[in-house]
């Protein structure tokens, strides 16, 4: 069963009449176009042939030992593999990077950033973070790549992300089930001297104490619109009976009876999602509740004109 890093010790898998420069194209086909040294000389090509080619243009340096070859699509993809294959075995694309493969909602970078379990010298074309191991069980792939898995990357994230983006980040991975508590904990237990846990370990206390993660990135964005303004934090899915039934409320405010509710267009633009969410609102405010809707639009573009409808919405139940 080959390597899906495509690592070292790729042998010839061409006929017996197959020179080594078809050969190393057939394994750099399978590496986004790139190929190192190691893997080169593996193949038959010699040290004179690799310079001759690199003089030649036919191949380019992309890291030290690591190439391109000529012809190939230059993407971000393939910088991330020519690190992975300058890295060695039990590298990982991690932290920011990883989070971009992923799919995680705030990170859109086209940085390389990788972890090392050897021993690396710093490099213009990538951050490395050196690490004591990344066993398979922190491991997952991502179009080829070997990438760190959520749980991994949220613990990473935590030693150099700001608290409202991490915080985002783990309410993300638990809503779409990337990730457990349970597996974050654990995750913590072991990582118990990386900085930024204790910022981590904190969010995941919360959690387990009953505090709901959001439900959407916009109800992240709403948490820290209101944190920003400097209201205190607010109770997230609060139930209340209304009628016999159970509703819940995005955000109510301590010792009030304001609600805000996120309304993201993905959430509510459908006859299915309206009419229930208008009723649930109804219903809420029947127990004399102030609900106060914010949209994705009105929080991305001016969330100061909301900060001020809160407090007057406070004012003018004396609370102002």
């Amino acid at each position: 069963m080959s390597d899906p890093r495509g690592l070292v010790g790729v042998g010839g898998e061409g006929g017996v009449g197959d020179s080594a420069e078809l050969q190393c194209l057939k394994v750099a086909s399978r590496q986004h176009g790139v190929i190192s040294r190691e893997q080169a000389r593996g193949l038959g090509m010699s040290d004179r042939g690799i310079t001759r080619r690199l003089a030649s243009g036919r191949w380019a340096p992309l890291f030290p030992g690591v190439f391109r070859v000529e012809g190939s699509v230059r993407t971000w993809h393939q910088q991330l593999r020519a690190a992975l294959v300058w890295g060695g075995r039990g590298a990982a694309i991690s932290h920011r990077a990883a989070a971009t493969l992923l799919g995680f909602a705030r990170y859109k970078t086209k940085s390389v950033e990788l972890s090392v379990t050897g021993t690396r010298a710093p490099s213009r074309q990538a951050v490395v973070h050196h690490v004591l191991a990344l066993p398979p069980r922190e491991l997952t792939w991502v179009d080829g790549l070997t990438v760190t898995a959520a749980t991994r990357t949220l613990v990473d994230l935590a030693a150099v992300e700001d608290v409202q983006t991490l915080r985002a980040s783990v309410d993300e991975a638990l809503r779409r089930r990337w990730t457990t508590l349970d597996k974050l904990e654990v995750a913590l237990q072991r990582s118990a001297h990386q900085r930024g846990v204790v910022a981590l370990r904190d969010m995941v206390r919360l959690l387990v104490g009953g505090e709901a993660p959001a439900e959407s990135e916009l109800e992240s964005r709403v948490a820290e619109v209101l944190e920003a303004a400097g209201f205190p934090r607010p109770v997230r899915q609060q139930v209340v009976r209304v009628r016999g039934g159970v509703r819940r409320m995005d955000f109510l405010i301590p010792g009030t009876r304001i609600v805000i509710e996120a309304e993201g267009y993905a959430y509510h633009s459908g006859f299915d999602t309206y009419e229930p969410d208008r009723r649930r609102r109804r219903a809420i405010g029947v127990r004399g509740y102030v609900v106060l809707p914010w949209t994705w639009a009105a929080v991305r573009d001016e969330p100061d004109v909301l900060v001020a409808e809160l407090h007057q919405a406070l004012a003018s139940q004396g609370l102002g």
